[in-house]
C-alpha cells in the first residue's frame, strides 16, 4: 500500500491506530510505513505521542501536497464512473446549530429530492469536529479564520443586522443611529459575545470603522436564543441574517440602522477531505448547496433592496 496514502490517513485521523484500523492493515505496518517515508525525504512528518499524533510544520505542507497528488490519482482511476454514478448510500453532515435549523434543513430536504438514494445524517453542534475522527463528509461552519486543515469550499459571506420588534420600538421608540442606544435608560440591547469587541458593537459607516457601548441587556451565545428574546420584544439585537430574514419579512422584526453596516466578517464554508472529493455523495451534495446560495444566498436576496451589504 502506498506510503502517501498510509501518511494521509494518519493525519486525517490524527492516529496510528485509527489509521491502521480505516486501512484494515497493523499498527506496527503504519507506523513502519511512516518512519520509512519520514527517513526517505529526511523530516519528521508527525510527532508521535501516547494518546495522538499531530502533524509538524513540514508534515502539514507535506500533508497539502499528497492530497492533491492523492486527488489528481483517484481522478485518474475513477473519472469516467464515479462523475456518472448515481450517489446513493449515507452523508453525515455537521454543522452550527442555528444555520442548521434556520437553513440547513430545507437545503437537505431538496437534496434529497433530487437524490433519493442518498440517505442524509446531519449532526448539530457548535463544536468544531474533527472530520477524521468522528467519520463526517462535510463540515458546514461559519468562521472568521482562515487556518484550519481541511479543503473548504467558500459558499456565502455572513451578514449580521441590527433589529427589534414592532413592539418593542412602540414602547421604547425607535433608535435613529447607534449612539441612541447609549441614552441612559432608553434602550435595551441584546448580545451575542462573538459580535461585541470590548463591550462594543463595532460597525461601517461612510467608510469609517466606529463603535458603541452596548449596555443594560442580555448577553447570551446562541442566535437563536437571542432572535426568540427580540421577538419577545426584550430589546434590539444584531443578528445573522440567515437567522433573521424570515422575521423580517413576516413583519415580526424591524431593521434598524440600514446604514450601519456590522464590521465583524464571517463566512460559510463547506469543509471536507479533498482526497475525497470524487466520492459523489461529497462532491453532488457541495454542488448542490453551492447552486442553492450562490451568488447571493437566498436570506440575503429577500433584503437586497432595504441594506446594503457590499
Amino acid at each position: 500500500m502506498s506510503q502517501l496514502v498510509i501518511f494521509a490517513k494518519i493525519a486525517e485521523t490524527g492516529s496510528l491506530s485509527k489509521a491502521a484500523n480505516d486501512l484494515n492493515i497493523t499498527p506496527s505496518a503504519v507506523s513502519k510505513s511512516l518512519t520509512m517515508l519520514e527517513s526517505q525525504i529526511g523530516v519528521l512528518l508527525i510527532k508521535r505521542t501516547t494518546h495522538r499524533s499531530t502533524l509538524t510544520a513540514y508534515g502539514r505542507a507535506f500533508f497539502k501536497k499528497v492530497s492533491g497528488i492523492l486527488d489528481d490519482m483517484e481522478n485518474a482511476l475513477d473519472e469516467a464512473r464515479s462523475f456518472k454514478e448515481y450517489p446513493k448510500g449515507r452523508l453525515r453532515l455537521t454543522c452550527s446549530i442555528a444555520f442548521g435549523c434556520s437553513q440547513l434543513m430545507e437545503i437537505v430536504g431538496r437534496y434529497m429530492e433530487v437524490y433519493p438514494e442518498v440517505d442524509v445524517q446531519v449532526v448539530l453542534d457548535d463544536r468544531f469536529a474533527n472530520l477524521g475522527e468522528e467519520k463526517f463528509d462535510i463540515a458546514l461552519r461559519i468562521t472568521s479564520d482562515k487556518n484550519w486543515p481541511y479543503s473548504a469550499r467558500k459558499l456565502a459571506p455572513i451578514h449580521w443586522i441590527y433589529c427589534a420588534s414592532p413592539t418593542y420600538l412602540a414602547q421604547h421608540g425607535t433608535p435613529s443611529c447607534p449612539d441612541d442606544l447609549i441614552l441612559p435608560g432608553k434602550h435595551r440591547c441584546l448580545v451575542y459575545p462573538e459580535m461585541t469587541q470590548h463591550g462594543a458593537w463595532t460597525y461601517w459607516y461612510e467608510g469609517e470603522l466606529q463603535e458603541v457601548q452596548v449596555h443594560g441587556g442580555l448577553e447570551c451565545n446562541s442566535s437563536l436564543a437571542l432572535v426568540a428574546a427580540a421577538l419577545d420584544h426584550k430589546g434590539i439585537a444584531c443578528l445573522p441574517t440567515y437567522v433573521a430574514s424570515g422575521y423580517v419579512l413576516d413583519g415580526k422584526l424591524e431593521i434598524l440602522f440600514p446604514s450601519y453596516r456590522a464590521a465583524s466578517v464571517h463566512t460559510l464554508y463547506a469543509m471536507y477531505f479533498q482526497s475525497r472529493y470524487t466520492n459523489p455523495l461529497i462532491r453532488t451534495f457541495i454542488d448542490f448547496i453551492v447552486r442553492e446560495i450562490t451568488p447571493y444566498p437566498p436570506w440575503d436576496n429577500t433584503l437586497r433592496d432595504t441594506i446594503v451589504f457590499d
